[in-house]
């Protein structure tokens, strides 16, 4: 194909048309001529004759005129006007997209370099057409081109999807069919054309769409409106996206900001225990820490730090807390002749079982100091004592009592006497081998809340000092302790130990006894209640 250019083909007709005319009033004037010089020098037949001639040539002249612009005329429709029929049809087949429909000898018939440019442009329009068809269709929201009035002329794939509306059924349609149809709702193109007629734009309004089947969805809509360059409206754009993933999360957030705040809740009531817990647990510390205090109090002052001596004895004892802070209570006192025994047990552990033994051993002081000066108290006369003391510390809440066990070895008289308030038989060894109970009855000291007991009988016993016997004094807290299998320690299983072991001396027995009896009850288990045991050997006279 040549480069010719419109303005080639122009000039070169407006040329051949100049000539085709010049050469005509040529002629016309040739014949005016030779008319005018016949008619003055011919007679008029022979001018009749030569105006014949002259029309003839006219007519054969013209004919040829005639003849030359018809090929002129196939010459022009064949170079100019077909092809520009040919780009006016290629201009139209890009208009509906259908470019690559044209035959390709078509194309190749274009001979003007202006057709191909025109032609490379239509094919660049169109190319750029596909390319923005591609990515609108791909647009995860849905997109609408719309006329002025309103009506759908494109939408894209998300549109068709969201919807389940066909190309067919949208297209052609009014976009008021994908709003809800229901009166009491808002119009909502109508709003939408108000904003794009006031701003020239919508954004992030909101609105339900109506699928085919009358799912509303939620949807924000953003648009504009496209003028002409002269400001004539063509239509509007309007993306509309989907607010359902939103409103999901949003109500998710709602429920892990509900689920969060009921968890500070539970946050802030669990703050609030265990801060309780630790003012309680620091409370007991404090408490254990009093106790302990009491208990390296009690027991440096109030229960023997040495074994007990005496020229006619061979004594040991140990007291064993269940706390820091025991109840239980032992000691002795040694004079010339004779050698008291005490043992008890007070009600309850802590602080209130140390007062109980601070009163019992500040008596015990008392006692002692009386049997120095060589007054004369048995047995059964410091139990009353012991009595009067616990009696006058009791009130309406509280009660204060305890068992005690009170013997006396008078080598003088040679007997052994003792006295029971409510607190376990020892057990005795005599020269005949045999492991018996030194029994006497009588209440426990002290009273109950408010009420008093008085004219307690604390009944006395006695029997003969020979020599060689071994009595064994204890609390319960040692025949009682369980171990993992909810099994006590038992009389039974102390009176074998006994009958076993009675001929060791007073301190080795105590070892072996706690040894025997904090085995059977588990490594490491706390005691349930005190251990307190006295061992009390006579020698041989």
């Amino acid at each position: 194909m040549s480069s010719i250019t419109i303005e080639d083909i122009v000039k070169k007709w407006t040329q051949k048309l100049t000539n085709m005319i010049k050469y005509l009033y040529i002629f016309v004037g040739f014949v005016i001529f030779v008319g005018l010089l016949a008619n003055y020098l011919i007679p008029n037949l022979l001018f009749n004759i030569l105006v014949i001639l002259i029309i003839i040539i006219s007519g054969f002249f013209i004919f040829i005129i005639s003849d030359k612009v018809q090929q002129l005329m196939l010459e022009w429709h064949e170079e100019f006007t077909s092809p520009t029929e040919k780009l006016l049809q290629t201009i139209q087949m890009v208009s509906m997209q259908k470019l690559d429909l044209l035959p390709e000898e078509q194309l190749d018939s274009f001979t003007s370099e202006s057709h191909l440019k025109l032609l490379e442009v239509a094919r660049g329009i169109l190319e750029h057409q596909r390319f923005i068809d591609q990515v609108v269709d791909n647009m995860f929201e849905m997109m609408f081109l719309l006329n002025q009035d309103g009506i759908i002329m494109k939408a894209n794939k998300s549109a068709c999807e969201t919807t389940h509306f066909s190309q067919a059924d949208l297209i052609g349609q009014h976009i008021r069919k994908l709003f809800p149809h229901a009166e009491s709702l808002v119009d909502y193109y109508l709003e939408l054309e108000i904003q794009f007629t006031t701003q020239g734009f919508v954004k992030d309004v909101e609105v339900f769409v109506q699928t085919s089947e009358g799912e509303l969805l939620p949807f924000s809509i953003n648009g504009v409106k496209i003028e002409s360059t002269t400001g004539v409206l063509l239509g509007y754009t309007m993306i509309a996206k989907n607010q359902a993933e939103t409103v999901r999360l949003f109500n998710q957030v709602n429920k892990s900001n509900y689920e969060l705040g009921r968890a500070n809740e539970e946050l802030a009531k669990r703050y609030d225990q265990i801060k309780k817990e630790i003012e309680e647990k620091e409370g007991q510390r404090r408490t254990l820490e009093m106790e302990l205090a009491t208990s390296q109090l009690v027991q440096k002052t109030f229960l023997p730090q040495i074994a007990p001596e005496h020229p006619n004895v061979d004594c040991a004892g140990t007291a064993i807390p269940a706390a820091f802070c025991g109840g239980d209570w032992w000691n002795t006192i040694t004079l010339k002749d004779k050698f008291f025994v005490f043992i008890a047990d007070v009600t309850g552990h802590g602080t209130a079982s140390a007062m109980v033994t601070a009163a019992i051993s500040g008596y015990f002081v008392s006692v002692k100091s009386k049997l120095f000066a060589g007054e004369n108290l048995d047995v059964d006369d410091i139990l009353q004592g012991f009595d009067t003391v616990l009696s006058s510390m009791g009130h309406s809440d509280v009660s204060y009592n305890m068992t005690c066990f009170s013997c006396v070895f008078d080598f003088e008289k040679k007997v052994i006497r003792y006295a029971n308030a409510g607190h376990n038989f020892p057990l005795v060894v005599k020269a005949d081998k045999k492991v018996e109970t030194l029994i006497a009855s009588g209440n426990r000291l002290g009273n109950i809340g408010a009420t008093r007991i008085d004219n307690k009988v604390f009944e006395k016993k006695e029997l003969p000092l020979i020599g060689g016997e071994f009595i064994f004094f204890y609390t319960d807290g040692l025949i009682e302790n369980k171990n993992d299998k909810d099994e006590e320690y038992g009389k039974r299983r102390l009176r074998k130990f006994i009958e076993k072991n009675y001929t060791k001396t007073s301190s080795e027995f105590v070892s072996l006894l706690l040894q025997d009896s904090l085995e059977f009850y588990g490594a490491g288990k706390a005691l349930e209640d005190d251990i307190t045991m006295v061992v009390v050997r006579v020698k041989q006279p």
